[in-house]
């Protein structure tokens, strides 16, 4: 068997499929387990206007961030991390497995009806962040999942702490 540094579970999927409810439902069941761990929104290592002209894309500068942070949250004994962030290609996952060397990643895409996402944002954001969101729907409407997923799972019609234990089971974290 294998020897990590740490485990990880990249919760991807489109905007509104809940990735950041249950990373922070996982969050709350690693405490009740006890475990040490680490939630990351990856979409905050990487929100930057570059500079024009800059030699960094958004995925090396989240790349980088992520390498950077690695080490300080191994060092504080973290062995769980728990990532969100919508990957529309397999190749970003390979950046992410990249960046973070000796752990092992399983990567969940989060599912829901595009009516169940709309009404998610609907609920949750307002002015030119609800505009992009739902354009972001509009656009991601016609796309095929490639991110690489490992499984995919509804992110809908249960309660979000039966979604984050069966996510947790699934990766050996719990019983």
């Amino acid at each position: 068997m294998e020897s990590f540094e740490g485990r990880a579970i990249l919760l991807t999927g489109m905007v509104g499929a809940g990735k950041t409810t249950i990373a922070l439902e996982l969050g709350e069941l690693l405490d009740e387990l006890e475990l040490p761990h680490a939630v990351i929104d990856l979409d905050w290592l990487a929100w930057l206007r570059p500079a024009e002209g800059s030699p960094l894309t958004h995925e090396q500068v989240l790349s980088e961030n992520l390498r950077a942070v690695w080490p300080t949250f191994r060092r504080a004994g973290v062995e769980h991390f728990v990532l969100a962030r919508y990957l529309r290609e397999s190749s970003q996952v390979d950046d992410l497995r990249r960046a973070l060397p000796g752990v092992e990643l399983v990567v969940v895409e989060l599912r829901a009806p595009r009516e169940v996402r709309e009404a998610r944002l609907r609920q949750r954001d307002t002015g030119a962040q609800l505009e992009e969101h739902l354009a972001a729907i509009r656009a991601d409407e016609h796309l095929v999942a490639g991110g690489g997923a490992d499984y995919e799972l509804a992110s809908h019609g249960r309660p979000e702490h039966e979604i984050a234990r069966e996510i947790a089971q699934r990766a050996g974290w719990c019983e």
